[in-house]
């Protein structure tokens, strides 16, 4: 069998999930073994921070967060190697799981923010304005 190296945690994810699979399956297993990972290790946190509730609510969390985590993250990871392409996709995959796992119900706070900063900059970059002001 042809061995790579161990360059990153995907690797590593494959050389685990080929103990388990062939090696074409664990080539596609491998990438969400670590985006599963990465996402639960950053949902633990998230679920430290909510209040307490029952198991089955802290199990739907996790696997709503979980879900979010394997459904984005490929997408997330291409674009930022899109504006970073010294960064691969590959490698990125582990810190936004984990990025979005870690948010967990925090999206619709964070997206306010995210379109207060957009209209901030937008009333900036109208002429005859001065820190969002008009001038006189």
């Amino acid at each position: 069998m042809n061995q790579q190296p161990l360059t990153d945690i995907v690797a590593l994810a494959i050389l685990i999930a080929a103990a388990f699979f062939s090696r074409a399956v664990a080539e596609a297993v491998g990438p969400y073994l670590v985006i599963v990972v990465a996402s639960a290790i950053g949902a633990s946190f998230a679920l430290a921070r909510r209040e307490k509730s029952t198991r089955g609510r802290a199990l739907w969390f996790f696997t709503r967060v979980v879900g979010l985590a394997v459904l984005l993250t490929a997408g997330a990871a291409a674009a930022v190697s899109a504006y970073r392409p010294d960064l691969s996709p590959r490698v990125l995959l582990a810190p936004i799981a984990l990025l979005i796992g870690f948010i967990g119900d925090g999206w619709p706070r964070l997206l306010a923010k995210a379109v207060q900063m957009l209209y901030g900059l937008m009333d900036l970059a109208r002429p005859g304005t001065k820190d969002g002001k008009d001038l006189p």
